[in-house]
């Protein structure tokens, strides 16, 4: 009878994991055709898409992605950025998803990274939009990886920051990473639509994300589109650097483009997009 009731608590506490993992993500399919799954960047929506899927030429199963706790979606428990990967590998793997290409804009970039090297005989290909495998490395040389914690002056902050002052702070961001201004008040609302505790501590997470150590085991075909609008030289430095570890890629560099790539620069973007798909790259 002991045994019992130990065996139907590991159940229970296995079954209430797995439905924070699968509550993690969102996902809407819709064609058909080879697998392309599409990763927003942190705090977005999967409608930030929605331009570069009505310019794919040909014919693929879309399989769109959010995030819990971003664009109104309910959030979940913290740690929040290892369910969300955990719930992205599950949804391949039960999915049974194979020749799978990603596209994956800044976070979501950095998990193409991830499931890449995590899931080598389901993933093809990876289209990196803007995303490096160590953020923190690049804003914060010098803190040790992973060692961001929650109880900071900074996150404190934020989260009691009044609407609209961090509205306010938010646009100061907005424009600095994305040049096409009609784009600005959408990708606010979606930022503001987020669940504030989740995009204070899910950056966190995000800092202390280091996908570094796996581009080793990536292989699959790595193709990158990088921002240049803070020089196109310093851009080369960073993605040179932080890629030091990753076999083979190519890296296109968009240029007069901030970091929303496909907003700042669409046609060279649904160009690059288009020719990755079918392998014409040079």
């Amino acid at each position: 009878m002991k045994t019992l009731v130990i065996i139907s608590l590991i159940l229970s506490m296995t079954s209430i994991q797995n439905n924070f993992a699968q509550d993690a993500i969102h996902t809407k399919t819709h064609g058909e055709g080879k697998p392309v799954l599409l990763l927003p960047g942190f705090a977005n929506s999967s409608e930030v898409w929605k331009d570069t899927i009505e310019n794919i030429e040909g014919t693929y199963e879309i399989h769109l992605i959010d995030y819990a706790g971003f664009n109104a979606h309910a959030p979940i428990e913290f740690p929040w950025l290892p369910k969300v990967k955990l719930a992205l590998k599950n949804y391949i793997s039960k999915n049974a998803l194979k020749e799978v290409t990603i596209i994956g804009h800044s976070l979501g970039g950095t998990l193409a990274l991830y499931l890449a090297a995590e899931l080598p005989e389901h993933i093809e290909q990876i289209i990196v939009v803007d995303a490096l495998p160590h953020t923190a490395g690049l804003m914060f040389p010098d803190q040790k990886s992973g060692s961001f914690s929650y109880e900071n002056p900074y996150a404190e902050s934020q989260l009691t920051m009044p609407d609209e002052a961090f509205q306010q702070m938010l646009n100061g961001q907005i424009q600095m990473m994305c040049e096409a201004t009609e784009k600005h008040e959408q990708i606010l609302e979606w930022i503001t639509k987020t669940d504030r505790e989740t995009y204070v501590k899910g950056y966190i997470d995000y800092l202390n994300f280091d996908a570094t150590p796996l581009l080793k085991n990536i292989n699959a075909e790595v193709i990158i589109l990088a921002a240049t609008s803070y020089g196109k030289a310093q851009s080369e430095q960073v993605y040179r650097t932080q890629y030091a570890n990753l076999a083979n890629y190519q890296i296109n560099y968009a240029e007069n483009a901030a970091h929303y790539i496909m907003y700042d620069q669409p046609e060279w973007f649904y160009e690059q997009i288009n020719q990755a798909l079918t392998h014409e790259q040079d």
